[in-house]
């Protein structure tokens, strides 16, 4: 399918999946996914631009779905929310703004790429060392630790960092400055201007181990305050002309689909279970993007070249865009035509690990998005057998 604003070709149904599978882990670890949908795109052949433009417009409609889910589930802090979207939309338009200067420059898909690297591979090691240290509390306790609320940088923030006005947030049991919380909302909009995500592969850390909020809590605010960001950063890019629309739409059926038994999952599960799933999909999205940069070591060998060789045969930036990532055109024109089969290793190389890193990504979010939608039956089983249960006793004890 052609995609008229980018000049993409991309078939339909990886837009539909990566949409749906977006939706059930957006709904269950309350993030937009986009930290896996940008980089999907990108690896799919969108431009980053666009890639982060695209996966914006889908965020912000996604997030409608799963957060009247989470409303219902009492995991919504409106105060702590709203807050948060004071920082964050200048944080979103600065971050916009610092990666339209990077496509001038034409290094924004590299760039963009290493600081992907750095905070998932951060966020993906932090996670995982702070749930085997509370896995490590209950063997040595023998109690089980459901959820883990609270570190000491929350407590410093709460106790210390007390500029008026001070709030006190009932749903999370937290008091804190107002102006911790429009500071976080500010770092973590410049993030998700600049990488074109809602924010909340970082924001749910940040709502965990820096404001101190419950992981569920956490989980349905980030989402309520991804989809009023989300919108702004959507509509900042379209205003710039990097949406996709169709893209967006075909992506936003599947994700509302997916989002339902996302959110639903969070109800049968352990706070402390879902930060480790989401150190695991943060840790696997860290491997794909690094694949795909190591990938453009090799690509640039050769780029610039075939770029101008192909100017000049008349092609548009878009036809060129798409030519060079299909193997059958790039054997054609570096081996048959420029004489140059060096330049064609090098491109092979790049495909390999474009392939690698494509099959990566989509193979990590079918495969969670299997086990939490795995979660979701098996929790609604045991919840019909708990009431069939409970009526039976009902039954017994009238009798009785």
């Amino acid at each position: 399918m052609y995609m008229p604003i980018s000049g993409v070709e991309m078939a339909i149904w990886p837009l539909i999946l990566i949409g749906f599978c977006v939706g059930v882990i957006g709904g269950y670890f309350g993030i937009g996914g986009a930290f896996m949908v940008t980089p999907a795109l990108n690896i799919f052949g969108f431009p980053m631009a666009y890639a982060v433009g695209t996966d914006m417009a889908h965020v912000a409609g996604k997030s409608v779905v799963a957060t009247f889910r989470h409303w219902r589930f009492g995991h919504v802090s409106v105060l702590i929310a709203v807050l948060m979207i004071i920082g964050t939309f200048p944080g979103i338009e600065v971050g916009a703004q610092l990666i339209m200067w990077l496509t001038k420059k034409g290094i924004e898909g590299p760039v963009v790429r290493w600081v992907y690297i750095v905070i998932l591979g951060f966020l993906a090691i932090y996670i995982l060392t702070e749930y085997f240290k509370a896995k490590k509390q209950e063997k040595i306790t023998g109690k089980s630790v459901g959820d883990v609320v609270g570190t000491k940088l929350s407590e410093y923030v709460q106790k210390t960092l007390t500029v008026p006005p001070v709030i006190h947030c009932s749903m999370a049991n937290i008091r804190i400055s107002a102006w911790a919380v429009i500071f976080v909302g500010c770092i973590t909009g410049l993030v998700a201007g600049f990488l074109g995500v809602g924010g909340g592969f970082l924001r749910v850390p940040a709502l965990l181990y820096i404001i101190g909020v419950p992981t569920k809590v956490a989980v349905g605010t980030d989402l309520f305050e991804v989809m009023i960001s989300g919108a702004y950063g959507g509509f900042t890019y379209a205003v710039k002309g990097k949406v996709e629309l169709v893209a967006a739409v075909i992506m936003l059926f599947g994700a509302a689909v997916g989002a339902q038994f996302g959110t639903l999952t969070t109800k049968y599960v352990q706070g402390l279970f879902i930060r480790f799933l989401f150190g695991v999909t943060v840790g696997a999205a860290a491997i794909s993007v690094t694949l795909r940069q190591i990938g453009w070591f090799f690509e640039r060998t050769y780029s610039k070249t075939v770029q101008t060789f192909l100017g000049d045969a008349g092609y548009t930036a878009e036809q060129i865009r798409t030519m060079m990532v299909k193997r059958d055109v790039m054997h054609h024109y570096l081996v048959e035509t420029m004489s140059r089969p060096d330049f064609f290793d090098n491109f092979m190389k790049f495909w390999v690990l474009r392939e690698i890193s494509q099959y990566l990504m989509l193979g990590s979010a079918i495969g969670l998005s299997a086990y939490i939608l795995y979660l979701c039956f098996k929790g609604m089983a045991n919840e019909r057998r708990q009431l069939k249960s409970q009526a039976k006793t009902q039954d017994k004890t009238a009798k009785g």
